[in-house]
Formats: C-alpha cells, sequence, structure tokens
C-alpha cells in the first residue's frame, strides 16, 4: 500500500523596501558682518596699507555636496569709495580663495564651509582732501537656482573711512627738524635769504605758527634785554610780526607739497655792543579741524 505524502512546501516572499534620499541644496540666509575695521586712513601712513577693513560672508547651508557662489562689490561697481568733493579712495579685494571679477569679489561657500572673511584693503600714498569716503557694500548669490522655494535677499552694509585733517613742515630736502641759521655779521636793514625753504603739505585748510623766543628780537650773548637787534620774517614774501607770543598765518585749501621761502631782514643795530646776537624761531603747521567724521 501506498501512501503518498504531500509536503507543502511554504515560500515565504519577503519585500525589502529600497529608499532613495535625494538631498536637494538648500540656502536659507546670506550675511555680511563688519570685523576689526579701522575707520581712518592717514594719508602719511607709509606702510602698505593704510586701513584694512575685515568682513564675514556667512550663510545657512543644507547639502553635504553643495555650493553656492556669491558676488561682494559696491553698489557702483567700482573700487573706490566716494567723498562729498568727488575725490575718490581707492581699495583692493582679498581673500585667500576668491576671485577677483571686473571689480567684484567671487567666493563659494559650502555646508562645511559656509563663511568667508574679505578684506578691503586700502593702499597708502593716495592723497586725499580731509572728509569721509563712502559706499555700500553688497553680497549676492549667482547660482541659486531658479526653482528654488527659497529666496535668498541679497545683504548690504555701509562702508564709511574717514580721512582726518593732518598737515607737516619740514625743510626742503633735509631730514633734520631743527636747522642753525647762520646770519653772519650784521648790519642794519640786512637780507639774509639763505635759510632753506620750508616744504609744506596739508590735507585741509591751515595755519602756519611762528613763535619767537624773545618776540621778534636778537639777545645779546650777555642776555641782557635792553641790547636787543630787532628783525623781522618774510614769510612767502609777507612781512610776519613776531611781537605777539604766536603768529598765524592762515591759508585755504590744500597742498601735497609747497616751498614756502624765508627771510631775515635785520632792524637799526645802532649802539648796540659787539658780540653774539641768536634767537630761536619756531615754526609750526595746524591743520583746519573743521571737518569732523560723520
Amino acid at each position: 500500500m501506498w501512501i503518498k505524502k504531500i509536503v507543502w512546501t511554504t515560500i515565504s516572499i519577503i519585500p525589502f523596501s529600497y529608499a532613495y534620499s535625494i538631498f536637494a541644496c538648500e540656502i536659507s540666509s546670506l550675511a555680511i558682518q563688519p570685523m576689526n575695521n579701522q575707520s581712518n586712513y592717514d594719508v602719511f601712513n607709509t606702510s602698505s596699507y593704510a586701513a584694512i577693513n575685515s568682513y564675514r560672508i556667512s550663510a545657512n547651508i543644507l547639502g553635504e555636496d553643495c555650493q553656492f557662489n556669491a558676488i561682494l562689490k559696491l553698489d557702483d561697481d567700482s573700487r573706490t569709495l566716494k567723498g562729498t568733493n568727488n575725490e575718490t579712495l581707492a581699495f583692493e579685494w582679498y581673500e585667500q580663495f576668491g576671485t577677483n571679477i571686473a571689480n567684484q569679489w567671487l567666493i563659494s561657500l559650502t555646508e562645511s564651509q559656509p563663511s568667508a572673511t574679505v578684506q578691503m584693503r586700502f593702499p597708502s600714498n593716495q592723497w586725499l582732501t580731509s572728509g569721509s569716503y563712502q559706499g555700500i557694500l553688497n553680497v549676492a548669490l549667482t547660482n541659486l537656482p531658479e526653482d528654488s522655494l527659497v529666496e535668498v535677499s541679497p545683504s548690504t552694509l555701509a562702508v564709511n573711512i574717514y580721512v582726518p585733517p593732518v598737515a607737516q613742515i619740514h625743510y626742503y630736502g633735509l631730514q633734520q627738524q631743527d636747522y642753525d641759521l647762520d646770519l653772519g655779521e650784521l648790519f642794519s636793514n640786512k637780507v639774509i635769504s639763505s635759510s632753506p625753504n620750508l616744504w609744506i603739505q596739508s590735507n585741509s585748510s591751515y595755519s602756519i605758527v611762528l613763535a619767537s623766543a624773545h618776540q621778534g628780537n636778537l639777545r645779546h650773548e650777555s642776555n641782557a634785554a635792553k641790547w636787543d637787534i630787532p628783525y623781522q620774517v618774510a614769510f612767502d614774501n609777507d612781512i610776519v610780526d613776531l611781537k605777539e607770543l604766536e603768529a598765524y598765518i592762515s591759508f585755504q585749501g590744500t597742498t601735497s607739497g609747497r616751498s614756502i621761502p624765508i627771510s631775515i631782514i635785520i632792524g637799526d643795530i645802532q649802539l648796540k655792543p659787539g658780540g653774539k646776537y641768536e634767537d630761536t624761531l619756531d615754526i609750526s603747521i595746524e591743520p583746519q579741524l573743521s571737518q569732523h567724521p560723520d
């Protein structure tokens, strides 16, 4: 007798779910912030850059392999800040990994490096009238997808550099600040024009200040005031009254370099004893300080 066994075989079909994750590139903000900025530009600064301003560009980015490009520029597409007198203060862009494109600076931001520090470097040796120099800094994305559901607005920041009023004076062609002028043998009405010219620079209106130790007199070596010999100074052919403690000569306008001659005119020496006569004449310059930063 045959017994037939029927064996039921169960085949288990286990469905597997395959999960596909498509990570979209997302950026939700773009900002610019000032860092360690120098607000003043000194026209007499001798370093490579008289001022350096740093700005941090940052964004919130999601997406491991995503990269967004941002352009940093001034609103007028130039590389100069503008003064009220139509003068311009030039600068250079700098950032370690960025690229200069037609006065603009291109940077790349990613999820792992969502920020960058960009510098505006202002080279020295720019002669500028005292005042404020301004511009509007603008940073915007250049490769945001057209179908992006998030609108990332450009970020702007006002930039202001103040050029303070400064002036300097020295003897033309000489390094030292002190100069001993030998007047030679004195006689009445003698004119001495052998003094070196003064060299003046000022980026604002200015005043020349002269102060005589003996109020416009040459003092005898005995230090007795009764033997004083009066003298005058012709400053750029104009006679200066040295009887006051300080004599001011005002000049309107600026100068990047002006040479001014000085002459000494000896007064009456009759009945004066022989000997050595001398005086100390201090000459200084003061810029007009009416200009103030905004």
